[in-house]
């Protein structure tokens, strides 16, 4: 479900941004850097708003079963993602006027590639946090300082003990649940080495809990 509300979202804005800023940049008022901005802005305004009144998962305790997990794109993840995609357009057109107006020939693809290695990045990252969310061992995590970064992240740094009485530290972008120090937080990270590992207010995306451990 929250796949296909992120996909929904995405084709509206784009949908939108197209529709009243034009495919390709033209003479006259910018409307193609105005639309998508615009869309842009209310769309993060959107996402807050609702960001603020999605639950938290595991408010009323983990219950992660052993892996391995299903994992799934958190409705965080599903609403605020698409607010990137009219910027996406801003950049594209961007390019597309300095390519119209200027020789840049390597520097063009070099930029290009760049803006490319962008959304690679994340999707080793995305590959990275969904393995740990499915296969690696859970704990619990607590925060002990929490910076508020804007109306929608905060900077949070952490510790836990693994399995084994390992004790180790971290620092994560929390992903919109604004999760205050002091609080306890699951992270997912590898056996072999905990310093591999994902906390769960830090992802975009969320493992399911058992059922079998729900109704014990």
């Amino acid at each position: 479900m929250q796949l296909i509300v992120a996909i929904t979202l995405t084709a509206g804005y784009v949908g939108l941004s197209l529709m009243f800023g034009g495919i390709r940049p033209e003479a006259g008022v910018p409307w193609w850097f105005f639309v998508p901005s615009a869309v842009a802005f209310f769309a993060s305004g959107l996402a807050v708003l609702i960001m603020g009144r999605l639950p938290t998962p595991w408010i009323n305790g983990p219950c992660y079963g052993p892996p391995s997990r299903h994992v799934h794109l958190s409705w965080r993840g599903a609403v605020w993602l698409p607010v990137w995609t009219p910027i996406l357009l801003v950049l594209w057109h961007v390019l597309a006027i300095l390519r119209m107006h200027f020789s840049l020939g390597r520097v063009f693809f070099l930029v290009a590639a760049l803006a490319l290695a962008v959304p690679a990045l994340a999707a080793l990252r995305s590959r990275r946090e969904i393995r740990l969310l499915r296969n690696g061992e859970a704990a619990m995590a607590r925060v002990y300082r929490s910076q508020s970064m804007g109306e929608w992240t905060n900077r949070i740094a952490y510790h836990f003990r693994t399995a084994e009485g390992a004790a180790v530290s971290g620092r994560a972008w929390d992903a919109g649940y604004h999760t205050p120090e002091n609080a306890s937080v699951p992270v997912f990270y590898d056996a072999d080495n905990p310093q591999d590992h994902a906390v769960a207010c830090g992802s975009w995306f969320e493992a399911e809990k058992s059922i079998r451990a729900d109704g014990e």
